[in-house]
């Protein structure tokens, strides 16, 4: 499932009080985030994505995204296992002029489509194809 939501931040909004929009997603694996910041940020504006009180976007504490209007994209694999099924999205703006936007989306695949999950089944396909009851008829 892919969800998105934007985030528009007021001017002079501070990372002390910042804006926070919430998307609400699907139990399951978050497999990419897509960040788009809308043309005219000039790095002005910032955002970090929250699983509860979790910081996944970036992974790293104390960092943030920003940037002007090139994509963000990069594979991910957070498991969101627990209510509220939700990631908040915080974003302040040192910018004294203008707000902007970042537009959020999200792809999670259910658990059970994880890679492990998935190379199993097929795995298993592949060996049922390869049977010898299959390859010889099964005949008696």
């Amino acid at each position: 499932m892919l969800y998105g939501k934007s985030i528009t931040i007021p001017k002079s909004t501070t990372s002390t009080s910042p804006t926070k929009v919430t998307l609400g997603i699907s139990a399951g694996v978050i497999t990419k985030i897509m960040v788009r910041p809308r043309p005219g940020h000039s790095a002005l504006a910032h955002l970090v994505i929250r699983y509860q009180t979790h910081q996944i976007a970036p992974s790293t504490e104390g960092m943030e995204l920003h940037g002007d209007k090139d994509p963000i994209d990069w594979e991910d694999y957070v498991e969101v296992s627990q209510p509220p099924f939700e990631l908040v999205l915080e974003g302040w703006n040192d910018d004294d002029t203008y707000e902007h936007t970042f537009d959020v989306y999200v792809a999670v695949i259910p658990k059970s489509l994880t890679l492990g999950q998935i190379l199993s089944n097929t795995s298993r396909d592949i060996f049922s194809l390869l049977s010898p009851r299959r390859i010889f008829g099964g005949g008696g």
